[in-house]
């Protein structure tokens, strides 16, 4: 049962990079049941973890469980009797979050490297596909959205669309592309063995680069931005010598120059500089004002709406797009834009607020994991994957799946990275005193009992008589 939970959790990974590629172009009449494509693949893990024994009871799924609970009778006490409403909105909230720890508990480091391979490998095919969206009018059919209309995609500037690549919009490549920089440059750390030749390795590179500025979203550049500060710092904190921080970092700078010669991305380039500068006509010449309404106005904002929002809220699910339409016949934001404002106008200020502050312990305790992974075992790759996916955990809408899927993605591979590195024991260390005993054969299993922490254990204090 193992193994077919490892192979769900494959499924669930496909799924979320390509169940936007399923309702843009390939059933486009199902676009609204794909919506929810992941969660009987998901449903099915919880019952295979069920029967391995692995499923996690444990103090967060307890507190998911009592939110859950407590959801179901605010929803009803504040009137809200619309069932599909009100499951839609437990599914955003709850429905998929246990399989964070069940990602911990079965996947191993191999697991995840192995993953983190294949998201550099459809990097490689995203980066034609952005391109040809990139450089195609705005009602081709490589940016057909979902729906009928003949634009679907979001506007970027300078008359192209923010291109998609194979999600349904761009708030997948915001995420995809930070996530993709962190396992590329963990696979160029030199703190493991690569998963990937250097030639395919070097052409994921390349197509990440190129697809950051083609992207014109800054939410996407700024990510890895900051996984590029993360990579530096992580080199600085677990490298025994200058060269192995430089030589990584040189590398990488040299393509960047190398990359600003070719067209394609020149034009990106151009283009993204366009959009930001537009953001920047949009607030008072100074573009950063849009990035910090979305982070640290955000924050604030929400204790504000609490004030004047009913004891129990509007209702769980009525804020997303697909309540919106059941109760109002609108596709829209139907309380508040901004994630922690639409939970607490959800839920009521009390239990939205408890609801916004379990997001906060989450994304410190996964942090704090990642943190010690890369101090105890000099290994960057959970401090990595952690800050390409913790804003998504920590305030991010859960509404739109994709943003949901790479959040619960990408908090589980952070616990699975976490787990301490272990290896085997070596035959020196079985054979005993005797120097001529015959050598011990190594156990085949995977049993963590046969096997040790590689830098945590001190030798034994010897007392001499």
């Amino acid at each position: 049962m193992i193994k077919a939970t490892k192979l769900l959790i494959w499924l669930y990974l496909i799924l979320l990079i390509f169940e936007g590629s399923l309702r843009k172009w390939i059933f486009p009449g199902q676009a609204e049941a794909l919506l929810i494509v992941r969660d009987p693949v998901l449903l099915l893990s919880y019952v295979t973890a069920l029967a391995a024994g692995v499923f996690p009871f444990n103090r967060w799924t307890a507190i998911i469980g009592g939110f859950f609970l407590a959801s179901i009778a605010a929803t009803f006490a504040a009137g809200q009797t619309e069932m599909i409403v009100l499951l839609y909105g437990l599914r955003i909230n709850y429905l998929h979050l246990p399989l964070i720890w069940i990602m911990a508990a079965v996947l191993e480091r191999k697991d995840i490297k192995w993953m983190g391979a294949f998201i550099l490998l459809m990097a490689l095919a995203m980066a034609p596909l952005m391109v040809k969206q990139f450089q195609s009018p705005m009602d081709a059919w490589v940016n057909r959205g979902i729906g009928d209309g003949p634009v679907g995609q979001i506007f970027g500037a300078e008359g192209r669309i923010r291109p998609p690549g194979f999600f349904a919009f761009i708030t997948g490549p915001q995420l995809f592309l930070p996530l993709a920089t962190a396992f590329f440059l963990y696979e160029v750390s030199g703190k493991n063995r690569r998963t990937l030749p250097w030639v395919i390795l070097l052409a994921a590179g390349t197509a990440i680069a190129i697809c950051l500025p083609v992207s014109i979203s800054r939410t996407a550049m700024l990510g890895a931005g900051l996984v590029g500060v993360a990579f530096v710092v992580s080199q600085l904190l677990t490298s025994r010598s200058a060269a192995s921080v430089i030589y990584p970092v040189l590398s990488i700078l040299v393509l960047l120059v190398a990359l600003s010669f070719l067209p394609i991305f020149k034009e990106g380039q151009a283009v993204f500089l366009s959009r930001w500068e537009t953001a920047a006509s949009d607030t008072d010449g100074n573009a950063w004002e849009s990035v910090r309404n979305r982070t640290i106005d955000g924050m604030f904002m929400p204790f504000t709406a609490a004030a004047t929002t009913p004891l129990f809220g509007a209702g769980i699910g009525v804020g997303s797009n697909v309540g919106a339409r059941l109760t109002t016949g609108t596709i829209g934001f139907a309380l508040a834009e901004d994630e922690w404002t639409k939970t607490i106008m959800e839920l009521g200020p009390f239990l939205g607020v408890g609801f916004i502050l379990f997001r906060i312990l989450l994304t410190l305790h996964l942090g704090l994991s990642a943190m010690r992974s890369l101090l105890r075992d000099r290994d960057p790759a959970a401090f990595l994957v952690f800050t390409a996916t913790g804003v998504a955990v920590f305030q991010l809408q859960w509404a739109p799946p994709t943003i949901l899927g790479f959040a619960v993605f990408g908090a589980g591979c952070v616990l699975a990275l976490a787990k301490p590195i272990e290896e085997p024991v070596t035959p020196d260390e079985t054979a005993g005193p005797d120097a001529n005993a015959a050598p011990v054969a190594l156990p085949t299993s995977t049993d963590a009992s046969h096997y040790r922490p590689s830098a945590r254990i001190k030798p034994p204090t010897v007392i001499h008589s």
